[in-house]
């Protein structure tokens, strides 16, 4: 039997019965996301992200087959929406002739829930004049239809085209400010948040624009006062861009995002009577829009990466995970294309935007240094390029856009004086870090306590006027100063970075190390809850301690003194807590993982302290009072030197003693100081001609250096998805 031709072959695979396996497409949440989808089920990235991933089949076509093009409803609504504008363009010439009303200059009638200043489009609702004023005409008065009928003709052909522009069932709407083009930037928006535009209603963009000046503006100074309060409270054009432009459009819903962001749940439900999250969910798509409309990736503008800087610091408030160190590369990209990282562009630029430029890149510097903390990583900007950037120390109100002269430095308290201490901390850090992937580090220890001791002296110097008994902000960063500088004493004695040429120094007192890792602990929590700072302590919820909490585990892994252990396991603990909370990618266990493991030993060493206490107070017990040894809550307590910390130390377990404070201020290690007294300082507890590494295995340093060693392995053994 001869074979059929070869052009007959697909119809009768066509007759088949459909039993081929069906073809997977790309499920839901990717084609939303615009991302690449593995098929698996469920996918990769829904997996990551912990959506419910719905997948999407299809039967197969046959061989040599694909779908035509032609039947593709896209063209087909097309060619409706040419007759339709053909339509609705002879009806408008036929009212001009039959009214002599263009129907074009009709206002507008927007919507319930829809400003008209938002720029979103409305329908537009053509209201016929009275009756009394309708006229006849008198040329050819049998093809006369009523105005009314042309009218509500005209209504229809709109709403016709209206509905033709919605994209129909399997058809990918295109890129546009009002796509999902969130869910690839920013993070996944939540499902319940609702088209809106807060930055346009008048009265809520006063409202949170007020909220940015008291909580965000003081602690991430990249705005000027002045120039946002006119443009968002008294409806001013913002600098001299012209109205409506796409760029204070962007830096409005930025403003307002951040402030959502930096609000509380009970504060965010009084003052909008919505949970947080729907808020915030609003915020982040409008401000995503408005960055899409401003045309981020490629912009030219200052204020669009301002926009976006702030972007960044809200997603970080609310996405633990890697996004934002990933977009922030962007940033940077960004800022050296508008030659930020010049001290001197190659254009003219005046002292307020030269002002605005150094604000910006220090930010960005910031969002670095987090992000690397935050990523046990390295950072993108090296000290060098942040030095030569910094901002002067004045007020908003003593710059002006108009302004020729140069910017006059103050010696009191300014609103860049918080700005101008993290700059110098991030400066000191980099220089501390081991990365020597972008530039060398300082590894001679002498050398390391200069850094440290150059941040102190500047603090202190852009500190000396300021009041802290009488202003909260000046108490919230005289105290955040006091914390970074503690920190960057423990970073100077253990290494972010893993360094086989760095010999650790050799501690006096073995307390001293573990009494400032504490007190960093605690002291940044208080710093968060205490009410002179409640407004700003979101600001130290994007820093994980994770750094000063690893190296007083260390040091309680060990402590043999119950005392000692008594008196910082409960801070230790409870920093253990926090950290659990808010410790990002933990189920990748970068770093919760060596976190678990180090402070699995530190229970394991307390457990087996208090065990040896218990056996050694129950011996002593039955030595004096062998009729009753088993019942010790009921013996007196002795006052003896040497029974002292043994029958104490059951007795304080979450408790505070006299006994125990005065242990803790006998360690040589300084009490908290007053608001001008020197600073506490590790270099008195240094031994300067220790220089060999022996019994570093019964150290604290064997346990943070396992800790550092753990991170390195769970960076390694990630797996790279797509």
């Amino acid at each position: 039997m001869a074979d059929p031709p070869l052009g007959r072959q697909p119809v009768q695979l066509q007759q088949r019965p459909s039993t081929a396996p069906s073809v997977r497409l790309s499920c839901e949440m990717c084609r939303q996301r615009k991302v690449k989808c593995d098929k698996l089920t469920p996918c990769t990235n829904c997996q990551r992200l912990g959506t419910v991933c719905v997948p999407v089949q299809r039967p197969r076509l046959p061989r040599g087959r694909v779908r035509r093009a032609a039947e593709s409803p896209s063209e087909s609504g097309a060619a409706l929406k040419d007759r339709v504008a053909r339509i609705e363009q002879l009806l408008e010439e036929l009212l001009r002739r039959n009214k002599g009303i263009d129907v074009s200059n009709h206002e507008p009638q927007c919507h319930d829930g829809i400003d008209q200043e938002s720029g979103s489009e409305a329908r537009r609702t053509v209201v016929g004049p009275p009756a009394t004023n309708r006229n006849v005409g008198a040329q050819k008065p049998e093809m006369y239809l009523g105005s009314t009928f042309w009218e509500d003709l005209l209504h229809q052909t709109r709403n016709v085209q209206n509905a033709t522009d919605r994209p129909s069932e399997g058809q990918r709407p295109p890129l546009g400010p009002t796509s999902d083009y969130g869910t690839a930037l920013l993070g996944p928006v939540s499902p319940h948040s609702l088209p809106g535009s807060m930055a346009s209603v008048p009265r809520v963009r006063e409202l949170l624009c007020q909220v940015f000046l008291d909580r965000v503006d003081p602690v991430f100074k990249i705005l000027h006062r002045p120039s946002l309060r006119e443009f968002l409270q008294e409806g001013k054009p913002y600098l001299n861009y012209d109205p409506g432009h796409a760029a204070p459009g962007a830096l409005a819903c930025a403003v307002c995002y951040a402030a959502v962001c930096s609000l509380g749940n009970e504060d965010c439900r009084s003052m909008f009577g919505e949970k947080k999250e729907f808020v915030t969910a609003m915020c982040q798509r409008e401000t995503e829009a408005a960055l899409v409309t401003a045309d981020v990736v490629t912009t030219n503008d200052l204020t669009v990466l301002q926009a976006y800087v702030l972007s960044l610091v809200s997603a970080r408030l609310l996405n633990q995970g890697r996004r934002v160190w990933t977009m922030l590369s962007m940033a940077l990209r960004v800022a050296q294309a508008l030659s930020l990282h010049y001290t001197d562009p190659p254009f003219p630029v005046r002292p307020f935007e030269r002002e605005l430029r150094r604000r910006l890149y220090q930010a960005i510097g910031l969002l670095d240094v987090q992000a690397s903390l935050d990523r046990a990583s390295e950072p993108m900007m090296q000290a060098v390029w942040l030095e030569p950037h910094t901002p002067s120390n004045a007020n908003d109100d003593d710059i002006r856009f108009d302004m020729e002269e140069p910017v006059q430095a103050s010696d009191e308290f300014t609103d860049t004086t918080f700005t101008l201490i993290l700059a110098k901390a991030q400066y000191a850090l980099r220089s501390l870090n081991f990365s020597d992937f972008s530039e060398p580090g300082v590894k001679y220890m002498h050398l390391r306590q200069q850094v440290v001791r150059d941040f102190q002296q500047t603090a202190s110097n852009l500190l000396c006027k300021c009041q802290p008994d009488a202003i909260d902000f000046h108490w919230f960063t005289w105290k955040s100063a006091e914390c970074i500088h503690a920190s960057l004493q423990l970073i100077a004695l253990r290494p972010l970075q893993r360094n086989a040429n760095f010999t650790p120094p050799q501690v006096k007192e073995p307390a001293g190390l573990l009494n400032l890792a504490a007190n960093v602990v605690q002291k940044t929590h208080e710093l968060s809850t205490d009410p002179r700072g409640h407004l700003w302590g979101w600001f130290e919820s994007i820093f994980a301690p994770w750094h000063a909490l690893a190296v007083a585990i260390a040091e309680i892994c060990v402590c043999d003194d119950p005392l000692r252990m008594e008196k910082y396991f409960p801070i230790v603990e409870k920093g253990y807590d926090r950290f659990s909370s808010v410790v990002t990618d933990s189920q990748q266990r970068m770093l919760w993982g060596p976190m678990e493991n180090i402070m699995s030993r530190a229970r394991s060493k307390r457990h087996e302290l208090l065990e040896t206490v218990s056996i050694a107070a129950e011996k002593h017990a039955q030595l004096h009072f062998p009729t009753a040894a088993t019942d010790l809550s009921q013996q007196p307590s002795f006052s003896g030197n040497d029974l002292q910390p043994q029958l104490s130390f059951p007795l304080i377990v979450g408790q505070e003693s006299s006994g125990q404070e005065q242990m803790v201020s006998s360690m040589g290690f300084p009490e908290p100081c007053n608001w001008l007294d020197p600073w506490p300082t590790m270099w008195d507890e240094i031994d300067p001609g220790y220089g060999g590494i022996d019994n570093l295995q019964n150290s604290s340093w064997s346990n943070y250096e396992m800790f550092i060693e753990g991170i390195y392995e769970s960076n390694e053994a990630m797996p790279i998805l797509g």
